[in-house]
């Protein structure tokens, strides 16, 4: 997998959200009716060499924090986000002080998201696990994230999404895949998780699912459109400031989306490839 921070925003999973609106609460929409624990495919997440299977990786998704297992699993999804997409400079002792910061502020705002009563967000984890091993948070080794927010559309998503004001529709942020594990489906198993989650695990069923991607990153730009992810006409606020005042370097970001219905739990091109 090429580089993790193309693959999302560059910001802990609370944050880099301009306009695009509020956290969903529970007592508005209409619940979904089906809850599933976990996603897990070992025929297709299985690495084989000869007849040998060497390792299995599954997708573990945590919504509320209810043993020390979950706790322990946030935390390492939160420790890959933050090595993904820390942006590093040339001063390495002002780097440590800053990443350090970065690392507790991310950790922060997600228990804070995962610790309230509402099932509004959740973070999804890629685990390896050795052959032999059992499945528990103390065997396992991470090697991908990405995280799922429950909103409601702002003005701005809702002209750009087609759907009125205030319509739920889950955020797909901080994608990555470990370097060494990446062009192995790993991504691909991501999505196919972080979209059962929006559709059958959260407060509420989302109308779409939306995401930020850089414009000019292929890679990911073409694993979002395998799973139906559409670009829209929405203007990267952030990458238009800097533009007006002359100043360059900040990668303009697209908006793609993607309509959710019972549809999308069957519309996998990763099944198709495996």
């Amino acid at each position: 997998m090429p580089v993790a921070s193309s693959f999302a925003v560059d910001r802990p999973v609370a944050a880099a959200r301009p306009g695009l609106g509020k956290l969903c609460r529970p007592g508005r929409i209409k619940q979904s009716a089906v809850v599933i624990a976990h996603y897990y495919r070992p025929r297709t997440a299985a690495f084989v060499s000869g007849t040998k299977a060497l390792e299995t990786v599954l997708c573990r998704t945590i919504i509320q924090l209810q043993t020390s297992e979950d706790l322990q699993l946030v935390l390492q999804a939160n420790e890959l986000v933050a090595e993904n997409f820390y942006n590093a400079s040339d001063n390495l002792l002002l780097d440590a002080v800053n990443f350090n910061s970065y690392r507790l502020r991310s950790a922060g705002q997600t228990l804070g998201l995962h610790m309230g009563p509402s099932r509004s967000h959740a973070t999804i984890l890629a685990v390896m696990n050795g052959p032999g091993q059992q499945h528990t948070a103390a065997a396992e080794r991470a090697v991908g994230v990405v995280n799922v927010t429950l909103m409601q559309a702002s003005d701005n998503i809702s002209a750009v999404a087609s759907c009125k004001p205030g319509t739920p529709f889950a955020m797909i942020t901080n994608m990555a895949v470990t370097p060494a594990m990446r062009r192995r489906g790993i991504a691909h198993q991501l999505m196919q998780a972080a979209i059962r989650t929006s559709i059958l695990q959260l407060d509420y069923s989302p109308a779409f699912a939306l995401l930020l991607a850089y414009k000019y990153y292929e890679p990911a730009i073409r694993l979002y459109a395998q799973w139906g992810f559409e670009a829209t006409s929405w203007e990267d606020p952030l990458w238009k400031r800097d533009a007006e005042k002359g100043r360059l370097g900040r990668q303009r970001r697209i908006m793609m989306v993607k309509q959710l219905s019972g549809t999308a739990l069957a519309a996998s091109p990763w099944q198709a490839e495996n």
